[in-house]
Order: structure tokens, then C-alpha cells, then sequence
């Protein structure tokens, strides 16, 4: 178990150096191999709806790096393609979880404003963490954590700032 917490942790580290990059396309590189060890660490707990969604976001970042301008479309077929894995891969109540969290974040992308951005990010990052309870991903309830509670002071900072 402990080997299956360190890939998250690996996923989590790469996350956050993502966060670092100052153009679109390496954020999203970087986000690419930090979903694909996403992948890897809920596959090895046994949680399908959890990976599968991770790896559709990868494939969602490589197509997006290379179709910027069609991001309302990419945007459609994706939340498509993640309601179809949260069908296929369907347990339970919380199998739904890795989905709502990234249809949320994807339309806060597609509209592109960063106090939506902010909310749906919160949003997503709630989902995770109950489902990440649910499937006993510790890393990634703390990563969540982190994410809300920075996300929280962004929007702090964006009211003060108008």
C-alpha cells in the first residue's frame, strides 16, 4: 500500500511544479504526467472510475495543447467521454464522484474567467476528496486540501483586488 501512496505522491509533487510554468502548453505537459501517475496510483487501489477519468484528462491536456481554439468542442467531448467512463465503470454513489469533479473543472475552462475558475476548481477538489475517502487515496485527500485552501485565498485576493 505504502508504494501505491508514493506514485500519488509523485503525481501530487508534479502537480504542483505545474503550477510554476508560465505557459499553457507546459502547465499542461506537466499536468499530463501528473494525471497519467494519477492514473497508475488509482488503478493500483482498485478505484477504475477514479483512474479512467485521470487518464481521460491527460488525453484531454495532450488534445488541448494541440487544438487550443476549438476548446468549447474539446470541452463537450470530453465531459462526454467522462460520463461514458463513469457509466462503464459505475460501483456505487461515489463512483460518480471523478466525474462531476472534471466535468466542473472543464467548463470553469471553458468559460475562462478566473473567479469561475476558482469556484469549479473548489468544486472539483471537494469531489475528489470524498471520493479519494472512499477509495483510501490519503495523498490525494491532503492534495485536495492544499488545492482548496490556495484556491480559497485566490478568491480572497481577487475580491480585494475589485
Amino acid at each position: 500500500m505504502f508504494y501505491i501512496q508514493l506514485i500519488g505522491l509523485l503525481a501530487f509533487l508534479v502537480l504542483v511544479l505545474s503550477f510554476y510554468k508560465k505557459e499553457t502548453d507546459k502547465i499542461l505537459t506537466y499536468q499530463v504526467t501528473s494525471n497519467f501517475a494519477y492514473t497508475i496510483h488509482y488503478l493500483l487501489l482498485g478505484a477504475l472510475s477514479g483512474a479512467f477519468c485521470s487518464l481521460i484528462s491527460m488525453i484531454r491536456n495532450l488534445v488541448y495543447i494541440k487544438l487550443k481554439k476549438y476548446k468549447m468542442i474539446i470541452g463537450i467531448l470530453f465531459i462526454i467521454a467522462y460520463l461514458t467512463i463513469c457509466i462503464l465503470f459505475y460501483e456505487d454513489i461515489f463512483s460518480l464522484l471523478p466525474f462531476l469533479a472534471n466535468s466542473s473543472y472543464l467548463m470553469t475552462i471553458i468559460f475562462n474567467k478566473k473567479k469561475i475558475l476558482l469556484i469549479g476548481a473548489i468544486i472539483s477538489s471537494i469531489c475528489w476528496i470524498i471520493y479519494s475517502i472512499h477509495v483510501l487515496s490519503y495523498v490525494s485527500i491532503i492534495t485536495e486540501s492544499i488545492l482548496i485552501l490556495s484556491n480559497i485565498i485566490q478568491l480572497i485576493k481577487l475580491r480585494k483586488v475589485k
